[in-house]
């Protein structure tokens, strides 16, 4: 669905919306928002107005440099393969720093440390 905003063009900025329908006063343009914000510490959402195509666009600014609490989610196994890693290494009795779940874990952990 189409959003609208309502621009500032003066002062460079959305005054209100993204809505689903433009207002009745002010200039109120079609807005695309651009890309997501993948780390607020480092990254800031812009707005541009583009003539040619009468429409407000977003974009990020800053490198998407990920926390380490975010690596971390993204390089965890899936929980359901955790626990299958656990039962395996209680079954064959490596459950300790031997075991695949350890392994696993320990990887994660060294590759995305705590305060990064």
């Amino acid at each position: 669905m189409q959003q609208y905003v309502l621009w500032d063009a003066e002062l460079g900025k959305i005054l209100m919306g993204p809505q689903g329908e433009p207002g009745d006063t002010g200039t109120w343009v079609a807005y695309a928002e651009g890309p997501e914000v993948i780390n607020p510490r480092t990254q800031t959402r812009e707005f541009v107005y583009v003539e040619e195509i009468d429409t407000v666009l977003g974009y990020v600014v800053g490198e998407p440099e990920l926390t380490w609490e975010q690596l971390r989610r993204a390089n965890y196994a899936p929980l359901e393969d955790q626990l299958d890693m656990l039962w395996h290494d209680i079954n064959n009795g490596t459950l300790d720093k031997d075991g695949a779940f350890y392994a696993h874990i320990k990887a994660v952990k060294d590759g995305a440390p705590k305060g990064d």
